[in-house]
């Protein structure tokens, strides 16, 4: 975090890139200012010279990065710009984030690169493909290469429902988004009929299983099926990655192929300020561009792979959306 602070000059940018859960970022730019180490004004971060010195006391490289990103590489110019193009054309139309489902939806160009890197991976051409969840619109983006045999969502927002379908109806794409809450069993007839599933889980722990065991419920058995899901450092904590990775490899067979840091960014959500400021007021200004990023990672089915029906959480009383590291806090009642 302190190697964050230093290398990036604006409060969200280092937000983003310190690799821990938000609430403890926050408590550390507090504790800093306290210690005079620190000065915050708007969204620009500025070391003291007391804080100078203490950073050189803690080992902190002061210095900027050895490397620059390659333009050719995961996290540079977006790939496909002629797909990008007519994506944002229909994604200017879509509904809104809505605070009710804690939405928040990546940047174009980081959902064209989920696209080429699917592609890349063999995983677009002729493969049924379902999403869980879809305020990115990825099923619109994969729609529009032509290349999926079939594209299902399940998606908890009937606005969204009702614009996938309506476009997909407009243009005959083999896409169809059935309105549905994860929290409830999916329905038997899709239960392994998949080759790729994707999904954006809640970074909880009974909600990141969740979200991605329902995507494995799906898959057809045997070798060869993929699974996609974004995984954040800022609203999950080291000990949940490991948690995680330990649950996934131990219930399933299955490995994981692919860990792409920071593959994905997300434009700010209306009401990220609103939200954050409640930690901490020094967020209460809002950031001039987007901050918050994602891991993806693909998972690959083995040959002993046999889907297996995910439990229900629709009759217990289990906190999904919130814990100890969320960049939210629970409304209160």
């Amino acid at each position: 975090m302190l190697q964050a602070l230093y290398r990036e000059r604006d409060l969200w940018q280092a937000a983003g890139a310190c690799e821990r859960p938000f609430p403890q970022f926050a408590e550390l730019i507090e504790a800093l200012r306290e210690l005079g180490y620190l000065k915050v004004r708007g969204r620009a971060l500025e070391l003291t010279p007391a804080g100078r010195v203490a950073f050189e006391r803690w080992r902190v490289a002061l210095s900027p990065p050895v490397h620059t990103p390659c333009p050719q590489c995961t996290i540079g110019p977006a790939p496909l710009p002629h797909l990008q193009q007519k994506f944002a054309q229909i994604a200017q139309q879509r509904p809104s984030a809505a605070l009710e489902f804690e939405q928040g939806f990546l940047t174009e160009e980081s959902v064209i690169r989920r696209v080429a890197w699917l592609d890349r991976c063999g995983d677009l051409a002729h493969r049924e493909i379902v999403l869980l969840g879809d305020d990115d619109l990825l099923s619109v983006a994969l729609a529009l290469t032509e290349r999926p045999a079939q594209i299902v969502v399940f998606e908890i927002d009937q606005r969204l429902v009702d614009f996938l379908n309506e476009h997909a109806q407009q243009r005959g794409w083999p896409l169809k988004a059935y309105l549905h809450d994860l929290r409830r069993p999916l329905p038997e007839k899709f239960f392994g009929s998949f080759d790729v599933f994707v999904t954006d889980p809640l970074e909880t722990v009974d909600g990141f299983l969740l979200f991605v065991e329902q995507g494995l419920s799906l898959l057809k058995p045997g070798a060869g099926q993929a699974g996609y899901f974004g995984l954040t450092k800022i609203e999950a904590s080291p000990e949940k990655w490991r948690l995680f990775e330990q649950k996934l490899l131990e219930r399933h067979d299955l490995f994981i192929s692919d860990v792409l840091r920071d593959f994905g960014f997300y434009e700010n959500w209306p009401y990220l300020t609103e939200t954050v400021s409640q930690q901490s007021a020094l967020f209460s200004e809002a950031p001039d561009r987007p901050w918050y990023r994602s891991t993806f990672f693909r998972v690959e089915t083995l040959g002993a792979f046999h889907p297996v029906r995910c439990r229900s959480l629709g009759e217990e009383e289990v906190e999904i959306y919130y814990d100890q590291d969320s960049i939210m806090r629970p409304p209160r009642r």
